[in-house]
């Protein structure tokens, strides 16, 4: 019996170190469950900024600043300061659940960030827009969908990307956005556009999945957990199937789109793995007993 394992991280969003870790792994384990490296979620992250016409901002709202500046947020901007739940009804039909939050990017959005309507990134329009950029109100929904990421089973030499300059790496997935998943994001960015843009106070850009296919700060699946061998690396407990006593935890985890920031999630689901983890323990002859004294009040 070998001894339980453990792989991966319960409180980080990454799903990149239990998934590489497998891959880079199966040679020594005998092989690994199919599943694994596919059914990448990037948690519905859909992107977007707001244009802020800063004088509806002071006529529309009546806000500004001591120093008269009406806006010009996003160089002070805060991770998160605002979200809503209101479009996540659970009777509601799949892929029309979603959150809004206002995020916080620095800078090198003025880079990254092509939007999907004119105008254009290059030229002229492009960079009166991105000279507009003190003036962005950077924004995130968090919608449904497919789980349409694969994973290439050829690896970087190191790491889970390989760097080809500063800032610009090559990784090993392929995603193209399905239907439903492209619907999820339509009704985020209508509902957006519904806030924002009513009044003249903003013109809602959403950025385009043209460049890399998506743009999300919560990678989660890739080795998920589920109910069926092939659609899922692990069991309910976070096993790997047909490994006893290896144990994945991290953001690979998680099956699909939470629809919402999933660090709470993972950390719970890591806490309803340690039961599996410590029987195993005790089965290969480890010392342990599950449980852990109450926090101090």
């Amino acid at each position: 019996m070998r001894r339980a394992r453990h792989l991966g991280n319960s409180l980080a969003g990454s799903c990149r170190s239990g998934r590489v870790i497998l891959q880079r792994s199966a040679p020594l384990l005998g092989g690994i469950p199919a599943a694994v490296g596919r059914y990448f979620s990037g948690n519905g992250d859909r992107v977007s900024f707001a244009d802020v016409d800063e004088s509806k901002v002071r006529s529309v709202l009546g806000l500004s600043r001591p120093d008269g500046v009406p806006y010009e947020g996003l160089p002070i901007g805060r991770p998160i300061t605002a979200a809503t739940y209101d479009y996540l009804d659970a009777t509601a039909p799949e892929y029309s659940r979603f959150m809004l939050q206002q995020i916080y990017f620095p800078s090198v959005t003025n880079v990254l960030a092509q939007a999907v309507d004119p105008p254009h990134w290059f030229g002229i329009p492009g960079r009166d827009l991105r000279s507009r950029w003190t003036s962005w109100l950077t924004l995130l929904a968090m919608t449904e969908d497919d789980n349409e990421g694969t994973f290439g089973t050829v690896l970087p030499l190191t790491g889970s990307f390989t760097r080809l300059a500063p800032g610009l790496g090559l990784g090993t997935m392929t995603y193209r956005p399905t239907a439903r998943t492209r619907g999820g994001w339509a009704k985020a960015d209508a509902a957006l556009r519904a806030i924002l843009e009513k009044d003249g106070l903003a013109r809602v850009r959403p950025w385009s999945e043209d460049v890399a296919g998506s743009v999300t700060a919560h990678p989660i699946s890739s080795a998920r957990m589920g109910d069926s061998p092939g659609t899922s690396a692990l069991t309910d407990t976070n096993e790997l199937r047909g490994h006893p006593g290896l144990f994945v935890t991290d953001g690979s985890a998680v099956p699909t789109s939470l629809t919402v920031n999933p660090s709470l999630t993972i950390a719970a689901l890591a806490e309803h793995a340690t039961p599996a983890i410590t029987d195993r323990a005790e089965q290969a002859g480890v010392p342990v007993r599950y449980g852990a004294p109450l926090p101090l009040p």
